[in-house]
């Protein structure tokens, strides 16, 4: 009897035990295919890109620099998938090496301890793994931010949208988004934000996160200030540089009442990037308010997969 409900649900407990392993058992970047993959992009993209080129070749070479690598290695996953004996086993495999949320969290839980022993370098360092920005002139406050701020966006597209595409496509969509986001991180460490190399992979990556991360962004507003965080997407995230990540600072500056946002420094060039909200700067006990909200978000989610598989087997019987 056990037997056969399990096998009926299968899916959905090798999804939870994906979740789990990822927290639990978290993959060591040494070994993690991704590693690979990121030098792998991170040297196409150094034999391809040309600050001094035109953008109209710059714009070519960063379309076909995404998609003939990303095409190839979703190639050999297709095929491993398609002759595999278990594929939901296989599936729930690549969700666990998709998702990202054990590391980072653990990284940014010492911002404070660090701050607290007034160690701004450490703490500038630790951070640098984590941001694409530059890190090396980083104010206290400007730690915190970037902290508060890596943590709500890395979460939402390393975490929350692989586990949508997953559910609403399955794990090839997912793993899809996850090579092009990866190809877009790796990419905009050495390369300028507004150059033309990136736009293809920018497109492509906003229009996978467009509904994800606004989901997201309405799970963070329901935890706390919900009328303010509504006022902000209206006020600060249909007019931010990238109106995916707006949605989710807003949202995330009113649950938390506090300002975060602001210039940030890439290849040593300064963009003057909007300044969510105008409460008081975050301390360093904003470090784990916000990953208290996160939490609650993720149990949020969980909680609604759940019942939707409840239903969804009520619906057959």
């Amino acid at each position: 009897m056990l037997l056969d409900i399990a096998q009926q649900h299968l899916g959905f407990i090798l999804l939870l035990v994906a979740i789990c392993a990822e927290r639990i058992l978290p993959l060591s970047r040494a070994y993690h295919p991704f590693t690979l993959f990121k030098l792998i992009f991170s040297n196409i993209q150094s034999r391809i890109f040309d600050s001094q080129s035109t953008a109209q070749y710059q714009y070519l070479a960063g379309t076909l620099g995404l998609i003939l690598p990303v095409l190839t290695i979703l190639a050999l996953v297709w095929g491993i998938l398609y002759f595999a004996i278990y594929p939901q086993w296989l599936s729930a495999f690549i969700l666990y090496l998709c998702i990202e949320s054990k590391e980072l969290e653990s990284a940014i839980k010492k911002i404070p301890t660090l701050l607290k022993h007034n160690q701004k370098a450490a703490a500038r360092d630790l951070l640098r793994l984590w941001l694409r920005r530059e890190t090396a002139s980083l104010s206290e406050v400007g730690i915190i931010k970037a902290s508060i701020e890596t943590l709500v966006l890395r979460l939402a597209r390393h975490y929350f949208a692989v586990i949508f595409w997953f559910l609403v496509a399955g794990p090839f969509v997912a793993l899809s988004y996850r090579l092009i986001n990866l190809v877009h991180n790796t990419w905009s460490k050495k390369v300028a934000p507004d150059a033309a190399f990136l736009k293809p992979v920018q497109v492509i990556n906003y229009t996978f996160e467009w509904l994800p991360t606004r989901l997201v962004a309405c799970s963070i507003a329901l935890s706390k200030h919900s009328r303010v965080a509504i006022r902000y997407m209206g006020q600060y995230g249909r007019f931010f540089y990238q109106k995916n990540t707006g949605w989710l600072l807003s949202a995330m500056a009113a649950a938390m009442q506090i300002q975060i946002g602001g210039p940030a420094l890439y290849q040593k060039k300064r963009y003057a990037k909007m300044r969510v909200s105008q409460s008081p700067l975050p301390s360093a006990r904003a470090i784990p308010h916000a990953l208290s909200i996160l939490n609650q978000v993720k149990i949020l989610w969980l909680s609604v997969i759940i019942l939707l598989e409840i239903a969804v087997a009520f619906l057959k019987v």
